[in-house]
């Protein structure tokens, strides 16, 4: 054989090698998928799994192979083991570490029973046994059956099976992901239509109506008009799941436990909707974000619970960007290739979430008084300008932004907040046409804020400073409920179940430990404390907000960088950018000790903690609204 057939001999044996490995890759993780959601074999699945793991197996061999081809002599079953093994061992180490680290280790090695160096050393050697192993197993492989070493044979096969699942996904079609719809039974109760309206991501301070400078907001504001305003309310958690667990339940996140990334919302709890639709109402939901999907248990209580998910890349189905291969490609869409941002991508704008809710109420039984929930995710990242023009500002794209970048984010953000308003102008004007406006509850609120630099970072999760808690809360109650009332008291989202079950004129079950709000502006507040927690990205951080002052305590050495315990006068130093933690060491070691009570009792009452696995669509999505990195 001459040394150019030779050459070219490897370098077809190692593409074909890799091109194997990774769709065997692909195929494990889709029969992992298949396996944690109750999928039969799905075409869309399938034809990712073969043509982006085997298309990058196949990249990844014709590297390794003109590798193997100049600097070496192997043969060609050698060439064929040594690039499946490699490709192999990579992408299954890569996947692996991940879901260890996350999953296992909360994504944090405080505690955890390996060090960082030990972590890395054990990833080394599984990375070495799996090469080894997957070498024996390809080049015994090449030596028994010759074919499965030929770049023809495997790119045929690969060709024909994308042929054949893309025909298929042709055939079926995408599914939405909803919770099942029930049909609600009994006699009808009496009490008002609810709604409870969540937007994702709003801070208190970027409405007009609570002085925000970023531009008006009149229907929000004639809706506090309507009704009463909350001006000090606060989340008791600064990123989605958990702040969604302490609405729907009124528990603290350490007692209903969805706090990490793999955690749902358990079946023991008692939610908001599981009330209402145990007392007779009709119950819907539409979700905007995959932290609140059906995935995560936030359908408890729904007749009918709709996930509103995002348009996936490259034309994928929700199956087909279940693998992980999708995740990586669409990265490097979003950092190196495209400049343009639709929100379709990300989540579902408000224009869309208004008219689900109003096909919904035009279809509805008439006879039965109703709780909707509404979520609507401006102004999240990516901050999108608008009128939208693909340009936008997200943190997938860029985690870091220069500091001087801050002006145009908080424009941004306030150009959406004003998007979202006059989108609600189309909801509220409808209710008032069909006569449901008057005598409706309607509840509007945010799980948590934004930081803009305030203190040194960006997006939301990983601090407790007011920018991330201090949310709007506002409620319209009834036709004979106070209009225009601002109460001062010092509220939080545990309340806004309770509240919202009171003015149905329901019974507060006994697990949940917030109290219904009065709406009167004199209204007492329901507890002399705000307590708030969060443990994301291997920041654990928990917070204490009384008599105003506020301690805050982090874990040592977290990535955030934040100061193991400061201690804020908030009510002179709203901004906290004053630490008295060194001046004033017994009033934090006094708010401290509220605070460990409060923990420790919440701790008490926990539920179990109910995991979910996250599949690598979810896991795309987490990662495109920057939960995910």
């Amino acid at each position: 054989m001459s040394p150019a057939k030779a050459v070219n001999g490897t370098i077809g044996s190692a593409l074909a090698g890799g091109a194997l490995a990774a769709v065997v890759v692909g195929l494990a993780e889709a029969a992992i998928v298949i396996t944690e959601r109750h999928l039969g074999v799905d075409a869309g699945l399938l034809y990712f799994a073969f043509l982006a793991y085997g298309g990058v197996g196949a990249l990844l061999g014709l590297g390794i192979g003109v590798v193997l081809g100049i600097a070496t002599r192997v043969s060609f079953p050698s060439a064929f083991g040594l690039a499946g093994a490699s490709v192999l061992a990579v992408l299954a180490t890569i996947i692996g570490r991940f879901r260890v680290f996350r999953d296992v280790f909360n994504e944090t090695f405080d505690g955890a029973p390996l060090s960082p160096l030990q972590f890395q050393l054990a990833s080394a050697a599984a990375a070495l046994a799996l090469f080894v192993v997957a070498f024996l197993v390809w080049r015994a492989l090449a030596r028994r059956q010759p074919r499965l070493a030929s770049p023809l044979v495997v790119v045929t096969a690969l060709a024909i099976a994308v042929l054949g699942a893309r025909a298929g996904m042709a055939l079926g079609g995408a599914k939405q992901e909803s919770a099942p719809a029930r049909v609600a039974s009994g006699r009808p109760p009496q009490g008002p239509n609810v709604f409870l309206i969540v937007v994702d991501t709003l801070r208190a301070d970027h409405l007009s109506c609570y002085g925000g400078e970023g531009g008006a907001t009149p229907v929000i504001d004639a809706l506090a008009a309507d009704g009463t305003r909350f001006a000090r309310a606060y989340a008791q958690a600064s990123w989605t799941r958990p702040s969604f667990g302490t609405i729907f339940t009124s528990l603290y996140p350490s007692s209903h436990r969805a706090i990490h990334k793999s955690d749902a919302l358990p079946d023991a709890v008692v939610t908001l909707a599981e009330v209402m639709q145990g007392a007779g109402y009709s119950t819907v939901g539409f979700a905007n974000n995959i932290n609140v999907a059906p995935l995560f248990g936030f359908q408890q209580g729904f007749d009918q619970y709709v996930f509103l998910e995002p348009e996936f890349f490259f034309g994928a189905t929700e199956s087909a960007a279940q693998l992980t291969i999708y995740n990586q490609l669409r990265l490097v869409r979003e950092r190196f290739v495209s400049k343009k941002k639709w929100v379709e991508n990300y989540y579902q704008p408000a224009d869309v979430v208004v008219k689900h809710g109003l096909d919904w109420l035009a279809a509805r039984d008439r006879q039965r008084p109703f709780f909707m929930f509404l979520h609507f995710m401006e102004p999240h990242d990516p901050y999108f300008v608008h009128p939208y023009n693909g340009e936008a500002y997200a943190r997938v794209a860029d985690p870091n932004p220069d500091p001087a970048l801050a002006g145009a984010y908080r424009a941004a953000y306030d150009g959406a907040i004003r998007f979202l308003d006059g989108e609600l102008a189309k909801l509220i004007a409808e209710l008032k046409s069909q006569e449901l406006y008057d005598d409706a509850v309607i509840l509007l609120t945010s799980d948590h804020g934004e930081e803009f630099h305030e203190h040194g970072g960006w997006w939301h999760g990983t601090t407790l400073y007011d920018e991330q808690l201090a949310v709007p809360l506002i409620v319209k109650g009834g036709s004979a409920a106070p209009k225009g009332a601002v109460n001062e008291a010092v509220v939080s989202s545990l309340d806004i179940a309770p509240t919202l079950i009171r003015a149905a004129g329901l019974q507060v079950p006994p697990s949940m430990v917030g109290k219904a709000l009065g709406l009167t502006a004199d209204a007492p507040a329901p507890r002399d404390h705000v307590f708030a927690e969060t443990d994301l990205e291997g920041n654990s951080v928990q917070a204490y907000r009384s008599g105003g002052m506020k301690v805050i305590h982090a874990n040592p050495g977290n990535p955030r960088g934040l100061p193991e315990h400061q201690l804020f006068d908030v009510a002179r130093d709203p901004g906290e950018h004053k630490d008295l933690m060194a001046t004033r060491t017994e009033v934090a070691n006094q708010l401290t000790a509220a605070m460990s009570a409060v923990q420790s009792h919440a701790e008490s009452i926990a539920v179990e903690s109910t995991g979910t696995a996250i599949d690598a669509a979810s896991e795309e999505r987490l990662r495109a609204l920057g939960y995910v990195h």
